[in-house]
């Protein structure tokens, strides 16, 4: 550890200016970035966030990781490499290992926890790693904070200032993301970027329930722009990303616990949009490879459908999928689910 934060220093002092560290836009970006770049420019950081996804990317990631890794990983590999390219001083990748406190062991998943290993150990060659330790259930979130200030050479006072500042943030894109919008558009408003509410979620013929991880409700080019189609087809689309973790504990506790707390959320927000009556029919999509989504799969089928018998589609994604072939179950979904009688 002290070896790397030398090399950060060492960094910082040959540009004679503020670090400059890259956030790849990737796994948690969709979660915590308003929360990373207020914390991070708060602690004198120039924060640069690698663009949104495109063929370039995913192919710098498909061939820079195995095969059989999710499309998710190989997302952030294709956005680590275009941060190297652009010549930051160090890039952070967060390590997420757990993000609640139970009485029994909780985990993220295993790409969200090992992401720092594989970037650095993957990667020869590339910036020096910024890694944020996020282990609820034996430190609290602003005990990362703290070593990451630290180790960009922020003084306490300024530490608990950024802190301030990126909970505030946070709380703003979060607000957002009870709208129902996707993680995308309310980074896009948050950033000033756009004022109109985007159109999905206005009025729609249906109601549709998106369910997926922020990293792929957030991604068009991973998702192969599923939104667009939903609501070209005549639905109203809500993310799942507008739950609260206190919603998501509602639902939970009518449930099999689960240690995966992120495909926790996953089986809660289904049974959420099920027993709610808020959509008519609910889309799950998930990346080809990921194991504990798969099991969260079969509970739903085994748990959920059999009791509400809402329509329900399952989508598997990987960096393979055709938007073609996207955008016609999409369609065919719509098109079975009965109209509203009040929009």
């Amino acid at each position: 550890m002290g070896d790397r934060a030398d090399s950060v220093d060492s960094a910082e002092g040959k540009r004679d200016s503020r670090l400059r560290v890259g956030v790849p836009r990737a796994l948690a970006f969709y979660r915590h970035y308003p929360f990373w770049r207020a914390f991070l420019e708060g602690c004198g950081c120039e924060v640069i966030a690698s663009p949104p996804t495109d063929m370039g990317i995913m192919r710098a990631g498909t061939e820079a990781c195995v095969d059989d890794i999710c499309v998710a990983v190989k997302a952030l590999f294709g956005h680590a490499a275009w941060l190297a390219e652009a010549g930051v001083d160090a890039v952070l990748v967060p390590r997420m290992v757990s993000v609640e406190k139970k009485p029994y062991d909780t985990f993220t998943c295993p790409k969200l926890i090992a992401a720092p290993d594989m970037i650095r150990h993957g990667m020869p060659g590339s910036p020096e790693i910024l890694e944020f330790v996020v282990d609820a259930k034996r430190r609290p979130w602003w005990w990362g904070c703290l070593s990451l200030g630290r180790r960009l050479g922020a003084s306490p006072c300024r530490i608990w200032s950024a802190w301030k500042h990126g909970v505030d943030e946070q709380g703003r894109y979060e607000g957002m993301l009870r709208t129902g919008m996707m993680p995308d558009d309310a980074l896009r408003r948050l950033e000033g970027g756009v004022e109109e509410p985007p159109a999905y979620l206005g009025q729609g013929r249906v109601a549709v329930g998106l369910v997926a991880h922020h990293y792929l409700l957030g991604d068009p080019l991973v998702n192969n722009r599923i939104v667009r189609w939903l609501h070209a087809a005549g639905a109203r689309v809500v993310g799942s990303s507008k739950f609260t973790w206190c919603e998501i504990e509602e639902e939970a506790d009518a449930l099999p616990p689960l240690s995966w707390s992120y495909e926790k959320e996953l089986l809660g927000s289904v049974a959420r949009f099920m027993r709610s009556g808020e959509v008519d029919g609910v889309v799950y999509m998930t990346s080809f490879g990921c194991g504990p989504d798969s099991m969260i799969m079969e509970m739903v089928r085994r748990e959920l459908r059999p009791r509400w018998k809402l329509p329900l589609l399952e989508i598997v994604l990987d960096e393979h999928s055709a938007e073609a072939g996207i955008r016609t179950r999409a369609e065919a979904f719509v098109d079975r689910l009965p109209a509203r009688s009040v929009n």
